[in-house]
């Protein structure tokens, strides 16, 4: 569904410039768990089993419902797994009943007939693969990759609309091209590039930075292959590009997130302070955290 969000523009003649900014922010990314079946090595949620469950569906829906009289364009459910989740279809269909559209963010392994019909009803399904199966199962720490791309195949027959994910690092940077013809050998329609962060897991692993230099190259190739093929291939990089979204935390922490884990400040809580009075503060003007206040030149 498209949903038109209202932003207040001003124009600055004294310095020739356009000011935008937004009352809330465009999309929301929503970690509804930490806990998870697989233990990957540089997991930004730092899941695994013995995560938080996360909050009631009571104090779910609350969120939810709350986040639709905003105006919240998209909510991606994440984790953790989300199937771990026994409410997970019904926390979907009270955000479609708001009019946000939906992400579930899965590693699909959990997959069942049950949760088949949850995934159904969300508007985009993204799955991980980050490289052959060596290095996919690697990184996961169990023997996945099969099982992942049967379920990619399996949710495509089902009717879901998929995106890959790909988490990139230095130990595995030389398989851009390799997942970029995987994902068009799948037909998915969209894959989303990010680039290493050193966060949750990731933190204790600083040697899968990967030098500005070589980014620019990843990029450079996306970007080629964005044209070539027309289809909906991106790169993300949370030390680099601006984006409109929030974190929240099992627990509903609002999160403006930053490339290091230090740099990923809390901001309050949702269920005791509206989102709009947090994104409101003004730790959500760092440019590279969230689109809250943005000047652009006159032309």
């Amino acid at each position: 569904m498209k949903k038109t969000t209202t932003a207040l523009i001003t124009y600055d003649t004294e310095e020739d410039t356009y000011d935008i900014q937004l009352k809330n922010p465009l999309s929301v990314c929503w970690q509804i768990t930490t806990k998870c079946n697989l233990d990957c090595k540089y997991c930004l949620s730092d899941s695994g089993v013995e995560g938080k469950y996360g909050l009631t569906t009571k104090d779910a829906i609350k969120i939810i419902n709350q986040l639709g009289e905003i105006g919240i364009n998209r909510l991606d459910f994440t984790g953790g797994e989300p199937l771990i989740r026994k409410d997970l279809e019904q926390l979907i269909q009270c955000a479609k009943y708001n009019h946000i559209n939906t992400i579930v963010t899965t590693n699909t392994t959990l997959l069942n007939q049950e949760n088949i019909k949850a995934l159904k009803l969300a508007d985009l399904v993204q799955i991980s693969i980050d490289g052959p199966k060596e290095i996919h199962d690697e990184q996961r720490q169990k023997e996945v990759f099969d099982k992942t791309i049967e379920n990619i195949k399996k949710l495509k027959e089902e009717g879901c609309k998929i995106r890959l994910n790909s988490f990139i690092y230095n130990s595995n940077k030389q398989y851009v091209d390799y997942l970029i013809n995987l994902s068009k050998e799948l037909e998915v329609f969209s894959h989303l590039f990010i680039i290493f962060t050193p966060q949750g897991r990731g933190k204790d692993h600083l040697e899968e930075i990967i030098p500005e230099k070589e980014v620019e190259k990843i990029k450079e190739k996306i970007i080629n292959n964005r044209k070539e093929e027309k289809r909906n291939i991106r790169l993300y990089d949370y030390n680099e590009y601006t984006h409109s979204c929030v974190l929240l935390t099992p627990t509903g922490d609002v999160i403006s997130q930053g490339f290091y884990e230090e740099e990923s400040i809390h901001v309050g809580n949702i269920l005791q302070e509206p989102l709009e009075n947090i994104f409101a503060n003004k730790i959500f003007d760092h440019p590279t955290h969230v689109l809250h206040y943005l000047q652009r030149r006159a032309k």
